[in-house]
């Protein structure tokens, strides 16, 4: 049956207000949702088992957070396959807040480059969250290498190419990528060695299994300050605290970063409200003093607490830095 003009015109206006009415109680409803947040148990996956800097921050940000919000905040160890094994796990989980991953920056970003199938989307399958700190390596040597500059690191490794091994905690990890920094910047082979778990790494010294090693600064602080290892250079924008007398990498003529920042990603369809929830109140545990002071600055961490939008473009910017990184560097895809 054809309608006239005028009937035509009052049911497109019907219809226009009936999708309207729909999304405004929509949004009402997320907004509700948002207020309500959280009504059950908050799970946040990590990819490293427990124990370490990144377990220990996460359990601390969880136990305060559960306070805020009266309900459990369960922190769930995911670790296996380079950080897939959980990033997997939030990914194919409900959009609704109560999935969250937390995440490195290599672990996250690098994936993406070495893995031809990844079974998920770093940029499609996650929604920002909050970034909470900066991680910056420092570059530690057993005390039997004659070395104690970056200088006389290079140029043993330009005397013998490819004898000297350097350690990491797996391919495409943070300590694996900041050696082939160093190896690109000063024109040097030197040879791989990866284990397991980052805590591999301050023993393989000990043992001069490997010559040296750019790791996180905790896991190998009491060694460096008992004079059990050397440390020859930090690799923050500044000097540690930790280690004032320690010269960064750019004093000592090489400017690239190390380290990343870690943070958190929950679903891409998670409502927005929901993130900014997520994203205030973690960040109003993250602006406490005392807890900056004991889990972010006392362990050697570097306080980031930026909240979605601006981790976001932070996420896009270390995104870049990697697919160029990926052009140069000697890694294989697996």
């Amino acid at each position: 049956m054809k309608f006239p003009p005028k009937d035509r015109s009052m049911q497109y206006a019907n219809k226009v207000l009936s999708l309207v009415a729909v999304a405004l109680l929509a949004g009402a409803h997320i907004a509700v949702q948002a207020q309500s947040y959280p009504v059950k148990p908050v799970r946040i996956v990590i990819p490293v088992p427990p124990g370490g800097v990144q377990d220990a921050l996460t359990r601390a940000i969880a136990a305060e957070l559960g306070k805020l919000w009266g309900q459990g905040v369960v922190v769930e160890n995911r670790p296996g396959a380079s950080g897939i094994i959980a990033a997997e796990a939030v990914a194919r989980s409900a959009p609704d807040g109560y999935s969250v991953l937390q995440t490195d920056a290599i672990t996250f970003m690098t994936n993406q480059f070495l893995r031809r199938n990844l079974p998920y989307d770093p940029a499609k399958d996650f929604a920002p969250v909050i970034g909470l700190v900066q991680t910056s390596d420092v570059l530690v040597a057993r005390l039997q290498l004659p070395a104690r500059t970056v200088a006389e690191l290079v140029a043993l490794a330009r005397a013998k190419p490819g004898a000297l091994n350097y350690g990491s905690f797996g391919q495409g990890s943070a300590a694996h990528l900041d050696a082939e920094k160093l190896s690109l910047a000063a024109g040097v082979s030197m040879t791989h060695v990866p284990y397991k778990g980052g805590g591999d790494i301050p023993k393989a010294l000990l043992a001069g299994e490997i010559d040296f090693a750019f790791t996180g600064l905790t896991s190998v602080l009491p060694l460096i300050r008992d004079g059990r290892i050397r440390a020859l250079a930090f690799g923050g924008p500044r000097r540690s605290p930790a280690l004032p007398d320690v010269p960064t990498l750019l004093e000592q003529g090489y400017s690239f970063d190390t380290g990343g920042w870690f943070g958190w990603f929950v679903p891409s369809a998670t409502p927005r409200a929901i993130v900014d929830r997520i994203a205030a109140d973690t960040g109003r545990v993250l602006g406490n003093a005392a807890f900056r002071d004991k889990y972010i600055l006392g362990v050697g961490l570097e306080p980031l607490n930026v909240p979605a939008s601006q981790f976001a473009d932070l996420v896009k910017e270390t995104h870049g830095k990697y697919a160029a990184l990926f052009k140069t560097v000697h890694i294989k895809l697996e």
